[in-house]
């Protein structure tokens, strides 16, 4: 297996650029990557590399839409390192692959578990028959994906196997369907709005559990002022089915999200760029009578394109 340090370098190395597109992807063991894959769509032979490090706070307990007070002792994160390429493949084509590693904490009364590996994968094929350009103010992309569980899913302590929640990998198959449209507002493209939305159907893994099917769809807008920053602000929906086991559906799981998220960004040229974003829970109403969730969230990006 990957090393987990050897992960994280390779991240940091990796080349962000200004191509604006957003969308929630896959779940890595429950875990949304927050926006991850940055769905560039790169011209016929031109190259997109990013590296992006997520952290997620999951230590906010609810019930049903009201946070009430955790007294349980329990403190929970995640983070995820993701590496992406995309590379044209012909005039309105193009293929993304991403790959994770995936680190999970948990301390339940001074017990800490630390689980971390190698993630799912995502591959996805676009489709763009219009792109935001000089004689074009409108983006139209579609896209056709599969998330593929190329890592661990039964990581163990003391010969017990973690819950799947707490699994660098889903251990499933799961089959992505995407879709981004962008409209821009003035002549030099610098302000535009984007609407996003993705449905990500999972399946079983070996012990016959099933994350939710989930569907999320994502509003913003974006402005590129004249210097090198760049502002983005989106509101996220996202609605998730409860988790099965052996066709049996799961208490305390599923439910609905409305994030916002606040973003920055800073070209360093023409080909690279710092990205920073954050995820701020406007609301949820999760399902039955008690889930813990994400609290916050932020991601630091850096990616390069390059190429003809």
């Amino acid at each position: 297996m990957i090393r987990f340090s050897t992960l994280i370098v390779c991240v940091l190395l990796l080349g962000l650029s200004g191509q604006q597109a957003r969308a929630q992807t896959c779940s890595c063991a429950g875990v949304p990557i927050l926006g991850a894959m940055q769905f560039a769509t790169p011209r016929a032979q031109q190259w997109f590399v990013a590296g992006t490090y997520e952290y997620h706070d999951l230590s906010k307990l609810v019930s049903g839409s009201s946070s009430i007070p955790n007294e349980t002792g329990r403190d929970r994160t995640s983070q995820a390192f993701v590496i992406e390429a995309s590379r044209g493949l012909a005039e309105k084509w193009s293929l993304s692959v991403l790959l994770s590693a995936i680190k999970h904490k948990r301390d339940v009364g001074g017990e800490r578990d630390t689980v971390s590996g190698v993630g799912d994968a995502v591959v996805m094929l676009k489709y763009s028959p219009r792109t935001i350009s000089l004689y074009d103010k409108t983006t139209l992309s579609f896209g056709i994906g599969a998330r593929l569980p190329v890592g661990e899913d039964e990581a163990s302590k003391q010969g017990v196997i973690y819950a799947e929640d707490l699994q660098p990998s889903t251990g499933a198959v799961g089959g992505i369907a995407w879709l981004y449209a962008a409209r821009a507002l003035n002549d030099s493209k610098g302000a535009q709005i984007y609407v996003g939305a993705t449905h990500t159907h999972n399946g079983d893994n070996d012990r016959k559990y099933q994350f939710g099917h989930s569907t999320t769809v994502s509003v913003g807008g974006s402005y590129q002022t004249q210097s090198p920053w760049g502002f983005n602000l989106e509101l996220l929906y996202r609605k998730a089915q409860r988790d099965q086991r052996n066709s049996i559906q799961i208490p305390n799981t599923g439910g609905e999200w409305l994030d916002a998220i606040p973003a920055i960004q800073y070209h360093l040229n023409e080909s690279l760029a710092l990205k920073l974003s954050a995820k701020i829970p406007v609301s949820q109403d999760l399902n039955d009578v008690l889930q813990f969730t994400t609290k916050y969230a932020f991601r630091l990006s850096m990616s390069y394109v390059f190429g003809t």
